[in-house]
């Protein structure tokens, strides 16, 4: 019969693990709106009607910033094209070659000399055209470049975790200016804009781009005079695996508007026709997916004037869509898709880029038949790396390319010649400056060699010197040559080459550089004015002021010079104080730049505080739940200190509130009330918490006899192993105090790793001792075997590593096979095949000890359905892997993998088999057991077995896997786990994960012989610590590091087609945290494995016996707690650091969710979930008895 059991005590841990999970995002909240704050966004314009100048002078023209240079803009975005993508070099193509090496091994890099068509119009109209290097401000993610390229300012570091979640940007920017009345021609109507491309710009700028066809059918709702129309056609972005989408709905469409439409055709010669249909039928060719002209855009009215389908509308026609246009965005991503996918040394770059310049040759035609004079803007938002990936401030992440072309001579060599005076003469002010000695070598400078291109051929070729530019540069100029006002919040110069040969009236580049430096100074006054904590130092503002009253009192000086005599600006002389006045405006904005990427952070010190403390009384009371927990239950403590913590958190909410009124008013912090008593309820619950926790005692022990009898087994192993441990946690956190340390990381957590499995090791060898009992001996002798195979295994994960910029030349990466590759090898794939095979083996091996393996439930599941879930999924990255490195005549052809579907497929059967086989049987009936029956003569039961007593006398039915019945119960969950884990890892991080699974289990293994071999009580802390250290080093070991650059955002669309945020958003998390999310999955067996299925403790107490698997708990979580605060400190501690934003922030950022993901695994899912669910049924189970015995004397 079955005793009944009561019900597992479970509300204490989901009460202590809920308080401790929400008291860490509060401290992380805290810390990061003091820490990471935005700048303060004025709501203020920048208007046509009002120019910037605060002196009033009578002699300014009304109503006109900048006479218009051009009528129409085409602004052709190429999303990630690198400057070196762009330059052309003769050498390269008489040295090298794509096909063959060079004898010094070298080839052609299938990027170089891949769009001629820039180099040939430098060549053949270098009046019309010139090429700069467009450098970006970090980070390099296109929604942030997106925003500086638009409004003129300087993105913040926090900004970069909403790439993927864009909000419509507020602040003035030249497409707001480009919609607004009165900024038009006529002065009047919004510019008629198109809009093509990237959705992001959608996202950002949902009422500028807003289409207008569906209100021009509407003749009530439209008025053309005073709205001005748009064609807006975006697509979707973030699916880096689609290298063609997004180009070809721009390339499909932009013949609307740059060719005349196919009716007016009849109207022409015939010359002109068969041109007009030439051209239509290679814009077509350009489009890789013919089914794209298939869309409702290509219907009717692509065939006649109509106005009921396709681009055109009732009010709009297709004339009008081809004459009235005023400004076309188009933005492109193949490139860009290209290196996320294979990277830059792949041919399907070449093939792009070749697309690309295609299209390109195709609009200067436009351009140069168009009777307006028309500006064509080719550029690229960023760069990327040698793996193709960007985001990060390495020189090519942020060397992007700018080439700018029109039908109109805009770049006279006298004005050239001019602007290069100007810029010698700013770079020699800047240089005299004080707060110019600091600045970045690109502001001081307005050249740069291009090493990129020199050092791909290990210097054999002489770089090349080229203008260089911050991005945000763009705006300024563009708004000024389109008749637009510069926005209010601007802080990039014009470009200089853009103005200075314009010379009717006054000096073109001086009247721009003028109106830029007082909208700049403006804006400065305005900030200031707007908020009290503006974070600008008394010497930058006075600085400036000086800088810009100079500029101002030369220029007066010089009207007053040319005042009585309107031909003195011809003169030598005259022209030469032009350019002294100009460069010291343009001095001035330079140094504003780079003083304000400098100290453009805000930070809060209250926020800051109060975010350290919520999380350092956190991690106290992490390792105090397990201290207690040893000898009190959960329910016990919530019992005893839910009141007086509730009292506590209402104490600290009047507190905080009562502070946050007195620091505003004070303009200490701008915390707000909510901010205040959040802070408030954190720190008094958590205060009163730690409190309790560390001087109540338990029922049954005193707590001095406690504190003796722990000071009397000190001096034991078990006690040094715990004590080592808990150094290199501490160790860990130190680490972040040095910058060196920090991007050094990996190798750290290597040597914690070794560190502690050494004293694993000698522990072992320790309860080898002669005088020790033979079963102790064999417990050691194991203990010893795992431990020598977890230190082989720790070394052969060092070898698979991707480098931080920082760690460059002397660090080699191996993840994807070769230090050159960016796309795992087949070879990588092949290997990761034999995994499929060996993490079933090992699991089945570990599970034969207690005989577990013989159950049902691990021959279906693991035996079978766990391999055949591994093989589709290694099989899917096979597929990838071949796809990439084979597929070269593929790409070029324009045609798609066969294996596309074959592999999406694969991968939603490895999911379903793994949560709807693995998961559902294990849910249903989790333990690993089987009952025999035997005859006396069988032998005695073993550790792993119980005999039970039948009915017949000569017969007994032996329980297998009874020893071990809840640690292969929960094991089982476990492998479900990892298989969805182990499907978004790519090949190199397949087998790096697989190889933590085998690790985690011989650290299990390790420490249950060792408390064996040492009749220890407790190892949970040296135990669970090395199972955190395990998670950081395969962390870097499946690719990653705590860098933005290295997260794998191909992986987003395993199993997808088409983008979904948030399931694309989970995979990657899954990717990147998997190693972290495996580790927590496996600490309750620290306790449950070999644990019996009649234990009495269990039975007798199973309050006790719960506490013991939340204390594991804790104390894991613990360890990431440390890591967590200390690199939460140590980014406050250097947030004036020179490189608190390339490296102590990053990596405070990516603690954020490692240990958020940590705790909350381990504590919810593993613990409060799985783990209960095991037991809860185990405690239920009661004692056996009765079993009946089949008459043959067979299986039951």
């Amino acid at each position: 019969m079955v005793r009944a059991v009561a019900a597992l005590p479970v509300r204490g841990l989901w009460a202590l693990s809920t308080v401790l999970v929400l008291a860490s995002i509060a401290g992380f909240w805290l810390f990061s709106r003091g820490f990471l704050l935005t700048r303060m966004v004025l709501p203020q314009h920048s208007l046509s009607s009002a120019l910037p100048f605060t002196n009033g002078s009578a002699n300014e023209p009304a109503n006109e910033w900048y006479p218009a240079k051009f009528e129409r803009a085409i602004i052709l975005v190429v999303d990630a094209m690198r400057i070196d993508f762009a330059t052309w070099s003769d050498e390269l193509n008489t040295t090298f070659s794509a096909s063959s090496q060079s004898p010094l091994g070298h080839r052609l890099m299938p990027y170089h000399n891949r769009l001629p068509i820039i180099n040939a119009l430098n060549t053949e109209h270098p009046e019309k055209t010139m090429l700069y290097r467009f450098r970006a401000d970090p980070p390099t993610t296109t929604l942030q470049r997106l925003k500086g390229l638009t409004t003129g300012q300087l993105p913040t570091f926090i900004d970069a975790g909403s790439n993927f979640a864009g909000s419509a940007i507020d602040e003035d920017n030249w497409l707001q200016a480009l919609r607004r009345p009165s900024t038009g021609p006529n002065g009047k109507r919004p510019r008629n804009l198109v809009f093509l491309g990237d959705d992001t710009w959608s996202s950002l700028f949902p009422h500028e781009l807003s289409d207008t066809q569906a209100m021009e059918q509407n003749e009530t709702l439209w008025n053309e005079g005073s709205r001005g129309w748009a064609r807006v056609r975006p697509f979707p972005s973030l699916n880096v695996w689609d290298l063609d989408t997004v180009d070809d709905g721009v390339f499909s469409r932009l013949p609307f508007f740059l060719l005349p439409s196919e009716s007016s055709e009849k109207d022409m010669t015939p010359q002109a026709a068969t041109d007009a249909r030439s051209k239509r039928s290679k814009w077509r060719q350009l489009v890789r997916q013919q089914e794209m002209l298939a869309h409702p855009d290509f219907g009717v009215s692509s065939q006649s004037n109509s106005s009921n389908s396709g681009m055109a509308s009732a009010a709009v026609g297709l004339e009008q869509l081809h004459n009235d246009w005023d400004v076309i965005i188009a933005h492109g991503l193949g490139v860009d898709h290209c290196g996320h996918r294979y990277g830059p040394d792949h041919p399907a770059i070449s093939s792009k880029l070749a697309q690309t310049n295609q299209a390109i040759e195709l609009i200067v035609d436009a351009v140069d038949r168009s009777d307006k004079a028309t500006a064509l803007y080719v550029f690229g938002d960023h760069g990327m790396d040698p793996k193709g990936d960007h985001g990060g401030d390495s020189p090519r992440e942020v060397d992007a390319a700018l080439w700018i072309y029109s039908n109109k001579a805009w770049n006279t060599k006298e004005g050239k010649e001019r602007s290069s005076r100007v810029l010698e003469q700013a770079s020699a002010l800047v240089k005299n400056e004080a707060l110019g000695t600091a600045l970045d070598d690109d502001l001081k400078s307005g050249w740069w060699l291009n090493t990129h291109l020199s050092d791909d051929y290990r210097k054999l070729l002489e770089p090349s010197e080229l203008r260089s530019i911050p991005q945000i540069d763009l705006v300024s100029s563009l708004s000024l040559t389109l008749g637009l006002p510069i926005p209010f919040n601007n802080l990039g110069a014009v470009i200089p080459e853009m103005f200075a040969s314009d010379t009717d009236g006054e000096w073109g580049l001086l009247r721009a550089l003028r109106l830029n430096a007082a909208q700049t100074m403006r804006y400065l006054d305005t900030y200031v004015e707007s908020s009290r904590s503006h974070g600008f130092s008394d010497d930058a503002l006075s600085a400036w002021k000086l800088m810009y009253q100079r500029a101002e009192t030369s220029y007066q000086e010089l009207m007053a010079l040319v005042a009585n005599n309107p031909k003195a600006r011809q003169q030598s002389h005259v022209m030469l104080v032009e350019e002294r006045v100009a460069a010291e405006y343009y001095a001035f904005m330079r140094v504003v730049l780079g003083t304000l990427r400098q100290m453009w952070a805000q930070f809060d010190p209250a926020l800051i505080i109060a975010g350290l403390v919520v999380l350092v009384l956190t991690t106290v009371a992490l390792v105090a739940v397990y201290v207690r927990s040893r000898h009190m239950s959960l329910e016990t403590m919530v019992a005893r200190m839910w009141k007086q913590c509730a009292t506590g958190g209402f104490i600290g909410v009047v507190i905080g509130r009562a502070l946050s009124i007195v620091l505003v008013s004070q303009s200490i912090s701008h915390i707000s009330l909510l901010e205040a008593s959040a802070a408030g309820l954190a720190i008094g619950i958590m205060a009163t918490s730690c409190t309790l926790l560390f001087f109540a005692t338990s029922d049954d022990e005193p707590s001095i006899s406690r504190v003796g009898s722990l000071c009397a087994r000190l001096c034991s192993p078990a006690a040094l192993l715990n004590i080592i441990a808990c150094v290199m946690a501490i160790m860990h956190g130190l680490a972040f105090t040095s910058n060196s340390f920090t991007f050094n990381e990996d190798g750290i957590v290597l040597h914690l790793a070794q560190t502690l499995t050494l004293a694993l090791v000698g522990t072992a060898l320790y309860s080898l001792m002669p005088s020790s009992p033979s079963k102790q001996r064999a417990a050691g002798l194991r203990a010893l075997l795992c431990a020598s195979l977890l230190l082989v295994l720790n070394r052969v994960a060092s070898y698979s590593t991707v480098c931080r910029e920082e760690q460059l030349p002397g660090c080699t990466p191996t993840f994807y096979g070769l230090p050159s590759a960016s796309i795992s090898g087949v070879p990588l794939a092949v290997a990761n095949l034999a995994m499929v095979w060996l993490v079933p083996f090992v699991v089945l091996r570990v599970l034969r000890r207690s005989q577990s393996h013989r159950a049902m439930i691990a021959k279906l599941w693991i035996s079978i359905g766990m391999r055949i879930s591994m093989g589709m999924s290694a099989v899917y990255w096979l597929l990838d892997s071949i796809d990439g490195h084979y597929s070269s005549s593929v790409m070029a052809s324009g045609a798609k993998s066969d294996w596309s579907d074959l592999r999406i497929v694969l991968a939603r059967m490895a999911v379903g088999i793994a949560l709807g086989g693995g998961f559902a049987a294990w849910y249903s009936s989790p333990f690993c057991l089987d009952v025999v029956v035997s005859t006396p003569s069988a032998g005695p039961a073993t550790r792993s077995s119980v005999k039970v007593q039948t009915s017949s006398p000569q017969h007994t039915a032996v329980v297998l896997g009874y020893g071990n019945a809840f640690g292969a119960a929960y094991l089982v969950f476990v492998t479900v786990v990892f298989c969805v884990l182990y499907l978004v890892q790519q090949p190199m991080g397949g087998i790096m994960i697989s190889l933590l699974f085998i690790k985690l289990l011989l650290c299990i293994e390790t420490f249950d012989s060792l408390r064996d071999a040492l009749a220890a009580t407790s190892l949970l802390p040296a135990q669970t610590f090395l199972m955190a250290i395990l998670a950081y080093l395969d962390y870097f070991s499946t690719g990653h590091q705590f860098t933005l650059v290295s997260i794998q955002w191909s992986t987003a669309f395993i199993g997808i087609r088409e983008m979904q945020l948030v399931i694309c958003g989970v995979i990657v998390a899954l990717n990147t945290l998997g190693s972290f999310i495996l580790a927590s999955a496996c600490v309750p067996l620290a306790v449950l494995w070999n644990e019996s299925l009649g234990s009495r403790v269990l039975k007798l107490a199973p309050e006790s016996f719960v506490a013991r698997v939340a204390g594991a708990a804790t104390l894991y979580a613990g360890y990431h707690a440390v890591v967590a605060t200390s690199s939460a400190v140590n980014a406050a501690v250097f947030r004036r650091h020179l490189m608190v934003w390339k490296i102590f922030a990053p990596r405070f950022m990516f603690a954020v969710p490692v240990f958020l993901v940590s705790i909350t695994v381990v504590l919810l899912l593993a613990t409060g979930f799985a783990a209960m669910r095991v037991l809860h049924l185990g405690v239920n189970v009661g004692n056996a008895r009765g079993l009946p015995v089949p008459r043959d004397g067979g299986r039951i």
